[in-house]
């Protein structure tokens, strides 16, 4: 399990977000009016690619 600070969408918008336990996420402050589309992760210093699964769970590459 890789624990993450924060999201990345499409567009490089850095979203506050976490898991749930059973791998969901979960963006922090989102409105329900919007969609994002993750393309990464932000763990310390890096940037991983990432995406969330039809189900809502989020992968990342690695």
């Amino acid at each position: 399990m890789i624990e993450f600070d924060a999201v990345i969408d499409e567009d490089g918008t850095i979203w506050n977000a976490f898991t749930d336990d059973d791998g969901v996420l979960w963006i922090e402050d989102l409105d329900e009016s919007l969609s994002v589309r993750v393309t990464g992760v932000i763990v310390g210093n890096q940037i991983l690619d990432a995406w969330v699964l039809d189900d809502g769970t989020l992968r990342i590459a690695g």
